[in-house]
């Protein structure tokens, strides 16, 4: 108040205290902060540059306070104030558009984010994040809910004008041998994709060269599509790259040797009423509508070895 009147009397008077224990409380103030906040050099007194900002924010978390109050006191909760969501990349091209539906229709603010799955899983239990969808299903926490949306085979991928078959199942022998012939083509290693494929290399006693490394699925497969290496990918990270399939040939891995990724939504128990089972069901249903009737048409060998939701 004193920013506003320019005088501690006044100030006081205000507030019902003595002039002396106003300017006490503020020495105490800029003491604990340890800057001077008051110019006490001009009538009347000043701000000094530390302490404007110092109103400025002071004078906004009051109004967040206050407005916070006013929610509590009237029960307005209808709708949530403030949801944040963050995707696993892949998911982005086919889900971003249709969840920021679902959302606004719940909430008043929300924001959505994409990146690392190990990075959304830290700041899902910090508090920093509301709502992933994931490869990490945070599976050893007890005080998470979880939805499955996609499970899905990982795949090999090599360029087109290769002259293995598509669909066939290649042999560890022949996998082994692609390796001599063809660079491969990493996702990075702190990645969680790029962790799993290199632990499923390692217990195929699998060691290709470290030459080409790349944070996204994008320039994976634009590397593979070029001639210059093979990968292994994931069918929802074929659909998300955009790249078409008559640059690549997609085969399956060794059958004596699968694996699957399993994407789930994942958020804290009793927070976000139904909003979490909604996304989870609407995920579902897009996935139904726009990503496996894609690969139906294009690579039907895939379909069996692909769960939507439950």
């Amino acid at each position: 108040m004193t920013a506003q009147t320019g005088n501690m009397t006044e100030t006081a008077k205000r507030l019902g205290l003595t002039q002396s224990s106003v300017s006490q409380t503020l020495s105490v103030l800029e003491k604990g902060v340890n800057v001077k906040l008051l110019d006490r050099n001009v009538r009347p007194i000043g701000l000094t540059i530390a302490g404007r900002y110092f109103f400025d924010q002071s004078s906004h978390l009051l109004s967040q306070a206050e407005r916070t109050q006013r929610v509590i006191a009237q029960g307005c909760f209808e709708q949530l104030h403030l949801v944040r969501i963050a995707l696993v990349d892949s998911l982005a091209t086919a889900l971003g558009k249709p969840l920021i539906e679902v959302v606004k229709r719940r909430t008043e603010n929300w924001t959505l984010t994409t990146g690392r799955s190990n990075m959304h899983a830290d700041a899902l239990m910090s508090r920093q994040l509301d709502i992933i969808i994931s490869d990490d299903a945070l599976e050893d926490n007890d005080d998470i809910c979880r939805y499955p949306i996609l499970s899905e085979p990982f795949v090999l991928v090599v360029p087109a004008h290769f002259h293995l078959c598509a669909g066939e199942h290649l042999s560890l022998k022949e996998v082994k041998q692609l390796e001599k012939e063809l660079d491969f083509v990493r996702y990075t290693q702190d990645s969680l994709i790029g962790i799993c494929i290199e632990h499923y290399l390692k217990r195929l006693a699998i060691e290709p060269s470290m030459r080409i490394q790349l944070d996204n699925t994008f320039a994976v497969l634009s590397m593979v599509a070029a001639g210059i290496g093979w990968t292994i990918t994931t069918p929802l990270c074929l659909y998300q790259s955009g790249i078409g399939l008559e640059r690549l040939k997609c085969l399956p891995l060794p059958i004596t040797s699968p694996l699957h990724r399993q994407l789930t939504l994942v958020c804290r128990r009793h927070e976000l009423g139904d909003l979490p089972q909604q996304m989870a069901k609407d995920s579902c249903e897009i996935m139904r509508q726009s990503f496996l009737p894609e690969f139906e048409k294009d690579l039907p060998w895939l379909m069996s070895a692909i769960t939507v939701g439950e």
